[in-house]
């Protein structure tokens, strides 16, 4: 990547942050001088800036440290696939790295913002503070960057959360929480194995504590296999079997030669006469899920200093490589067809074609370069954060707090050189035809040899200070208040060349450059107005809390974003819950126009599934305008409602019921792919067809504007003819959106002669997910599709007898509705059952403080529904399923 000069934040802006600091530094000096107070250990919960107080009206799900053993993820990114509340849950998700759009998993509560922009609309944090954005076409921070042997909790808060972290936290909070008081060392084995998949995970962790500080260092490495498409039945092209569609490619070698708009299919040693498009299956050789490999540490350090001070520090490192083989078909984005002049020796004897006449021929490159190409990702994650805590007179708190973080991603997507490809066609040296003589090796070596690449370096730099502590004393206790001030500085630099591996660029490489300043004041009060003291019969306890936060953005304006939130408890064991507030999401940095990803990609045509295509022979495509846009602020109303009961109410259940709502407004997305194949008037105005009867000279007129300004993703024109069809896919302030649902979750706890029993059930019914395009009569309703399902559901039955564990899991995701097809495809559930079983030999000379599990995944083995798709990604949906299978896993855990 080149360097660029860092911007500078301008002095006038540095002297105030400066001074505030200062200011609050002699505060804190001249109050410790008056008292001295021992620093407290204070936990703040998330979803509020207030020490020792729950987020009240919010209801905030914790994922303790055994609930992350028995789910036997061996990465963060896993551990969520666990929650019914996650996009992603029981799926392997679809950033497999097939390209560089999609490399990092955006965690998504309740699916939304999924594909919305680089930008994520769920806020993940570590301890509390953000980490660096990760990725060529996203801003989002990678979860799976977080080791899972230092995580003591992760908390879940399913509501907005703008009033407290400001831009992102739309859909609500996700905040992995480490380790803090762990004394010991602890080393973790784990191997995994399913059919046509490995895994493997190691970690060591070590941890000190002594009078007045601690110390965490954990060093961890996970890896795994990929699972390769010719490994799963399931994953072709060629549906007929299970009532779709044949979406197999024409592009193909020996593929279809065409002449004077007639196809001649080309058979090896036979007459090639008139006749269909050959077909085949050209995407197998994809993976359905990549080969990782990751290496990670963590460091942590607290130490109190005099008697009221307490420093700390953290730092986070993650270097990921990522392999993911992709079929010559996608590396020709769309297809390719070449032109094979009658002076070529490879020109072909057509029966009853124009003697003499240009022949455009299909080409799969699998023919001269095997089935796949392998793209190679590696991303590189430092995260570095230093504070003070410092305890001031009666009970006050100071909170100076300082972070800093960089990732650097680069991406290589290998190839063939389509335009040598072309010209060495035309010239007689390269023979695209599949049949007779084959080309010299020293041609295809060049064909072969070419690389895409991608990188981008994210910058995070942050400073912040906040004071808390009790106001005045109320019925319930005593009314608490926080108060901040901070300023953040994010940066995207991208870098995107293509040429030779290891030889020059074929073309001036496009960088892009972004920045953003954030100044942000925040505040926060919590009210005990009743309590043990003045409770009335039907009110034991009623809680309030407000809270605001201004942010002023150096390039989308101010926003000030409010929440109000009441916990009110009616007797002990049945507490109420009430939300409300705004949240706000300022566009991703890689949503900007001159976004790394902004270009002009060819794409297939496809007759019958495709408008506009209907009359798309083997050499036509289609044109995707994809990337960002000038784009406004995406703003959110959130509401929620809930209802805890206990077990003092229940004996020994446990029922928790959330109900939610969000008014989301300028949605920033591409227009899904529905101006592809959906006919509605919603997707007109980002689809450009062309009319039946057009000239080509009228047809130019139309698609030069279109494209002009635009980098190539592939052969597009002026380098090849006029697409048949152009598609606007860049990212728009597309619609409004309202979200409805419920989340609940369901405990029973039972103590007999066989030991300690677990029942739970916990889940997530969306009830609505509307979109509203802005002059649109018609809504469309996402519910119930592949963007939104209705219903996911975890369940679970464990049992603890003395050393011995086990667990069962049963996971639900619902049937819903395929609508990238047509006929519209009802999609069956996906049903699976999870196993986890753990002995811990507490005593022994070598098994002594020993854990052994087994841990087994998808255990009846199911295979994903059948999903109807033509993608790159064949026969399942990797958003809503996972092609692995069953995967057993075997652990040792051993404590020093």
């Amino acid at each position: 990547m080149q360097a660029h000069p860092i911007h500078r934040v301008p002095g006038m802006r540095m002297t105030r942050i400066a001074l505030a600091i200062c200011g609050l530094a002699g505060v804190i000096g001249g109050a410790a001088a008056q008292q001295a107070v021992q620093p407290e250990n204070v936990v703040t919960v998330t979803g509020t800036s207030i020490r020792g107080v729950a987020a009240v009206g919010s209801d905030v799900t914790t994922i303790r440290r055994e609930d992350i053993a028995a789910t036997g993820a061996t990465t963060s990114t896993e551990l969520l696939r666990s929650v019914p509340e996650m996009n992603n849950f029981s799926a392997s998700g679809i950033n497999n790295g097939q390209n560089q759009a999609n490399f990092v998993d955006q965690p998504a509560i309740h699916g939304i913002g999924v594909g919305n922009g680089g930008g994520g609309l769920t806020l993940v944090l570590l301890d509390g503070h953000r980490l660096p954005g990760a990725g060529i076409n996203q801003t989002a921070p990678d979860a799976g960057a977080i080791p899972t042997s230092i995580l003591e909790r992760v908390e879940v808060m399913a509501d907005g959360g703008s009033a407290i972290y400001g831009s992102d936290a739309v859909a609500g909070v996700i905040n992995f929480v480490p380790r803090k008081s762990f004394d010991g060392a602890e080393t973790k084995v784990r191997f995994g194995s399913a059919d046509g998949y490995r895994t493997k995970n190691f970690s060591h962790l070590v941890g000190h504590k002594w009078d007045g500080g601690h110390a965490l260092a954990a060093i961890e490495r996970s890896e795994n296999t990929a699972l390769d498409g010719f490994a799963r039945p399931f994953a072709v092209a060629d549906q007929r079997r299970w009532g779709g569609a044949d979406a197999r490619s024409t592009s193909c070698t020996p593929g279809t030669a065409t002449v004077g708009g007639v196809n001649y299919p080309i058979v090896a040693g036979g007459p090639l006469g008139p006749g269909a498009a050959t077909r085949c299956e050209t995407n197998r050789g994809n993976d359905l899920y990549p080969a990782q490999h990751r290496d990670q540490a963590y460091f942590s350090v607290r130490q109190d200093v005099g008697e009221s001070t307490e420093l700390y520090a953290s730092f986070l490192y993650s270097g990921r490589r990522l392999d993911s083989r992709v079929s010559g078909s996608g590396v020709t984005s769309g297809g390719l067809s070449l032109t094979v002049p009658a002076s070529s020796p490879f020109y072909l004897p057509l029966a009853g074609a124009e003697a003499g006449a240009p022949q455009s021929v299909t080409y799969n490159p699998a023919a001269d370069f095997g089935a796949a190409f392998t793209n190679r990702i590696t991303t590189s994650t430092r995260s570095l954060v230093a504070g003070a805590n410092v305890q001031l007179p009666n009970d006050w708190s100071a909170k100076v707090e300082f972070n800093y973080g960089i990732e650097k991603d680069d991406v290589n997507n290998h190839g063939i050189n389509q335009a040598l490809a072309i010209s060495a066609a035309a010239n007689g040296t390269f023979n695209p035809t599949g049949i007779g003589a084959q080309t010299s090796a020293g041609v295809l070596s060049q064909i072969g040899n070419f690389v895409t690449r991608y990188n981008a370096r994210h910058t995070l730099k942050e400073a912040q200070v906040k004071l808390d502590g009790p106001l005045f004393q109320m019925g319930g206790g005593k009314a608490r208040a926080a108060l901040g001030a901070g300023t953040r500085r994010e940066e995207m630099e991208g870098l995107t060349s293509a040429g030779p591996v290891g030889g020059d660029f074929t073309a001036a490489p496009y960088t892009s450059i972004g920045t953003r300043d954030d100044d942000f004041i925040f505040g926060e009060l919590y009210f005990p107005v009743l309590g043990e003291a003045n409770g009335i019969p039907g009110v034991r306890k009623l809680d309030l809390s407000v809270a605001a936060r201004h942010d002023r953005y150096s390039d989308v304006g101010n926003t000030t974003n409010p929440k109000v939130g009441a916990t009110w408890t009616v007797a002990d064991g049945a507490k109420v819950r009430f939300s409300a507030g705004r949240s706000f999401h300022a566009p991703s940095l890689a949503d900007a126009p001159s976004a790394i990803d902004s270009r002009a990609i060819r794409a297939d045509c496809l007759p019958g599934q495709h408008l506009g295509c209907s009359t798309a022979g083997p050499s036509d495509y289609a044109v995707w305008l994809a990337g960002g846009n000038n784009l406004k602020p995406e703003k959110a109303n959130t509401y929620s409602m809930g209802l805890d009961l206990g077990p003092e109410l229940l004996g020994g259940f446990k029922v928790g019921l959330t109900y939610f709502r969000i008014d989301y407004k300028d949605v920033i997305t591409f227009p899904t792919f529905g101006p592809l194949f959906n006919p509605i008037g919603a997707y007109d105005r980002y689809r450009t067809l062309r009319p039946a009867g057009a000239t080509d000279a009228q047809w130019r007129s139309t698609v030069e504007p279109l494209l002009a300004g635009l980098r190539h993703d592939g052969l597009i024109y002026p380098d090849v003819g006029l697409p048949l069809a152009i598609y606007d896919l860049r990212r728009q302030n597309f619609a409004d959106e309202t979200i409805q649902g419920i989340d609940y979750n369901v405990e029973y706890r039972l103590r007999n002669s066989a030991g300690q029993w677990n029942f739970g059930i916990a889940g997530t019914r969306m009830l609505k997910f509307d979109q509203n395009v802005p002059g649109v009569a018609e809504t469309i309703e996402l519910l119930n599709t592949n963007y939104s399902v209705r219903d996911k559901v975890r369940l679970q039955a464990g049992l603890v007898r003395g050393a011995f564990s086990a667990a069962l899991f049963a996971n639900h995701v619902g049937s819903y509705r395929n609508t990238g097809v047509t006929p519209v495809q009802r999609v069956s559930s996906f049903n699976t059952v999870d196993g986890h079983f753990a002995w811990n030999f507490k005593d022994g000379a070598v098994l002594g403080n020993t854990t052994l599990a087994i841990d087994v995944t998808n255990l009846f083995d199911r295979n994903p529904p059948v999903f109807y798709t033509g993608g790159s990604i064949l026969g399942f949906d990797a958003a809503a399923a996972n092609p692995l299978g069953r995967v057993i896993s075997a652990s040792l855990t051993k404590r020093w």
